[in-house]
């Protein structure tokens, strides 16, 4: 029978809870060290008990994808000497963790992770340290070994670990607070939410596997799908036989590298790679630096798009146009708005409008323009779904312009 037709068979394992013991037993030497060292892990034991280790090293000059690891120092001493703020901006000697986790289930008190590969920088190289849980039986010392306890100062990197791999961890963690040390909270960056801010509406998917052959230029082979690793981690445990294993831990070091090469092309974007992306992916950009207040940054990237990419900038001339009529530019503000509004759809071009018409009303004294925008506005309305809060703001708005265009009238005075 094939490795994958066995893949297959083991999936209805992940619905036996027999499979494995909810209540862990006493932590005996395990039963398969021979043959789990077949596929490089190293058997170490601490006082809770037996956890298996992989080491593997990688000279700077690794390449992952399209993108060589040690380009993570030139990102570092770049981010340093920038003058505007973001999440990602870190300092050269800042102790980076790039980490991902296995589990056998997504939650609940009999889901456990067995699998913590951490990826630390070196002074003349990366290495990667996989630990492997025997059996829920070592879970203390699974836990303990990966030295997570010790990291008082360290920024750690996932996808997705915010929302999922360390609130599991911390979990996990919790069942053994009489024994174990201690975990810190430590400083996080989530590559998955900095992934969404950039890539928003330009990727159908966000699977860390399609940021990759998109953006990464690194395309997987002969990986084990990812609903696939319960199984085969349960299976190991049961069988004693380390194939699938092997795959389970490749695919957790592609994770885990695929970390570093993402927050380098992430990086170079937020700080000065003006050509390779999109007009979309730039104008996320710009909202996302305005949502940071960082608005000389955000103005860079909008105009950039509104200049250099043309047609495709409406969502651009909006962003920047709130940023103009923030800094008082009125006249320009407006002017964008009215290019922005006729190529956007739905809600945001509603708004479009309404700003013009404020302007027009309150900063540029033009009560005829006023009356035309907000027009435009009650029109686009009727068109899509908006909330009726805002139809009756453009009701009473068009009222009230009319209202001061006719106390503007000169009075005719009758002999």
């Amino acid at each position: 029978m094939s490795f994958e037709s066995k893949l297959l068979q083991m999936k209805g394992m992940l619905k036996n809870k027999s499979t494995i013991k909810q209540t862990p037993k006493t932590a005996d030497r395990p039963l398969h060290e021979e043959r789990w060292k077949e596929i490089g892990l190293e058997l170490i034991e601490n006082k809770f008990g037996f956890v298996f280790q992989k080491k593997i090293v990688y000279p700077f000059d690794t390449r992952h994808g399209s993108i060589v690891l040690n380009r993570l120092d030139s990102v570092l001493k770049a981010w340093e000497k920038t003058e505007f703020d973001h999440p990602f901006k870190l300092k050269e000697q800042d102790s980076l963790i790039f980490f991902d986790t296995e589990t056998t289930g997504l939650s609940g008190t009999g889901a456990y992770i067995f699998l913590i590969g951490l990826l630390v920088k070196r002074k003349d190289h990366f290495e990667m340290t996989q630990y492997i849980m025997p059996d829920p039986s070592h879970e203390a010392a699974f836990l303990y070994e990966t030295g997570l306890w010790k990291s008082q100062e360290v920024i750690i990197f996932s996808y997705n670990g915010k929302s999922f791999d360390w609130p599991q961890l911390t979990s996990r963690w919790t069942m053994h607070r009489q024994e174990l040390p201690k975990l810190p909270v430590p400083q996080q960056i989530d590559l998955f939410h900095g992934t969404k801010r950039i890539w928003k509406n330009e990727l159908a998917r966000m699977k860390l596997s399609t940021i990759e052959e998109e953006k990464l230029g690194f395309k997987r082979q002969g990986d084990v799908p990812g609903y696939l690793i319960p199984a085969i981690y349960l299976d190991a445990v049961k069988s004693g036989y380390p194939e699938g294993l092997a795959k389970v831990l490749y695919h957790n070091e592609l994770d885990i590298l695929s970390l570093v090469s993402l927050y380098v092309v992430s990086s170079n974007l937020l700080m000065e790679d003006m050509e390779s992306e999109t007009s979309g992916a730039y104008t996320n950009i710009g909202k996302w630096y305005a949502d940071l207040k960082q608005f000389d940054q955000s103005t860079a990237y909008l105009e950039h798009v509104t200049i250099e990419r043309g047609a495709s900038s409406a969502h651009a001339r909006y962003y920047l146009a709130i940023q103009k009529k923030r800094a008082g530019q009125y006249e320009i503000a407006v002017q964008l708005f009215k290019e922005a509004a006729p190529h956007l759809r739905g809600s945001v071009e509603v708004e479009a409008w309404i700003h013009a018409a404020k302007l027009y009303e309150h900063q540029l004294r033009d009560l005829d323009q006023a009356a035309i925008m907000a027009g435009f506005a009650k029109e686009a309305s009727e068109h899509t779904i908006i909330r009726q809060s805002i139809i009756v703001d453009i009701q009473k708005r068009l009222a009230r312009i009319e209202e001061k265009k006719i106390k503007k009238r000169p009075q005719v005075v009758e002999d």
